[in-house]
């Protein structure tokens, strides 16, 4: 089964991802105003893609993907990706520290003077 997903940009203009045979997606769409360069692509009006990052899709869709790279196409732009391996149950970002967002964490434990 093909994957496929369409992304409505600020400005109403429809972008459709569609998953690859080779694991690559096809980002087929307006592209008349589009600026680009070997990092990134940035049609007007987004989707702002870059490499590195997931590709800014729903988490639902099986494109849960991290851009490696792209190539101009006759019909759009090839995002060449590989598969984003995480598990949907990790929440490490979210551990303790002293300090999060400018707030202390009280639950740190607290080493006692002995008398």
């Amino acid at each position: 089964m093909v994957e496929m997903v369409e992304y409505k940009n600020r400005y109403g203009d429809v972008y459709t991802f569609t998953k690859q045979e080779d694991g690559n997606v096809l980002m087929e769409g307006k592209f008349e105003w589009v600026r680009s360069g070997d990092d990134f692509i940035d049609p007007s009006g987004g989707p702002f893609i870059k490499k590195g990052q997931m590709l800014p899709l729903p988490v639902s869709t099986n494109l849960n993907v991290i851009v490696e790279g792209f190539e101009r196409v006759d019909i759009g732009y090839i995002i060449k990706v590989k598969e984003n391996e995480y598990d949907p149950n990790d929440m490490s970002h979210l551990a303790d520290t002293k300090i999060i967002g400018g707030i202390i964490n009280t639950t740190e434990t607290s080493k006692t003077k002995e008398r």
